[in-house]
């Protein structure tokens, strides 16, 4: 049986790219939504303009299959935005309280 995962994904966009990146990441959103295993996607914008990374996405998937799968289906648009730093991992449920 496989289990869900988190994809945790930090992204350190420079000043005055916000808008073209927010753009970017909803390309890539339209497709994955529809891809098998897809549960769920936010992403968050730091409160500190002055953090590293201004954007964190967190997204849900039934398994690291089925993430995988459609990465390999549709690479993420980000990849083509040279000035981007992105940090994609799986994450799996530790602790919880």
């Amino acid at each position: 049986m496989t289990s869900p995962v988190t994809l945790i994904n930090v992204f350190a966009v420079p000043e005055g790219r916000e808008e073209e990146f927010i753009k970017t990441w909803n390309e890539t959103g339209e497709f994955l939504k529809k891809a098998p295993g897809f549960i769920d996607a936010k992403l968050h914008r730091s409160l500190d303009s002055n953090a590293r990374f201004q954007f964190i996405n967190v997204a849900h998937w039934e398994s690291a299959e089925a993430y995988k799968a459609a990465i390999s289906e549709h690479e993420p648009k980000e990849k083509h935005l040279s000035w981007l730093e992105a940090n994609p991992a799986l994450y799996t449920i530790e602790a919880q309280y």
